[in-house]
């Protein structure tokens, strides 16, 4: 039964080793005068989160944040962005867009370095 069972316990040990890291789940923020609030990575990746669903990066520079699950009117909120590069600009579009399906829950962000060119850089995102 030995013989049997030591390779499977080492077959178990390779697959592990060899699949991908899981993503962790975003940490939760504490923002109590905020409907929503985001921290978002370079790449796209939710860092930190407080009634906010997803994030994505859809090229370079583009993301799209996505509000809930909690119903949030962004068209009757106000939405402030901040980060990205030192002497670039990050700018939020909270009505619906293309780039973000035209989701009435989605939140266009574009990140900009100091000459203007798109850029991957990291934004906090807050939804007052």
């Amino acid at each position: 039964m030995r013989r049997f069972t030591l390779p499977c316990v080492g077959a178990v040990a390779v697959a592990v080793a060899l699949a991908p890291p899981a993503q962790a789940a975003p940490e939760p923020s504490f923002a109590p005068h905020t409907q929503a609030a985001a921290k978002v990575a370079a790449n796209g990746t939710l860092l930190k989160q407080k009634n906010v669903v997803s994030s994505s990066k859809f090229q370079t520079g583009g993301y799209c944040v996505k509000v809930g699950p909690d119903s949030i009117d962004l068209a009757d909120s106000i939405v402030h962005v901040t980060g990205g590069p030192a002497g670039g600009s990050v700018h939020a579009y909270e009505t619906p867009t293309s780039q973000c399906g035209n989701a009435t829950d989605a939140i266009l962000v574009y990140v900009r370095n100091l000459n203007g060119a798109a850029i991957d850089d990291g934004f906090t995102l807050t939804v007052h």
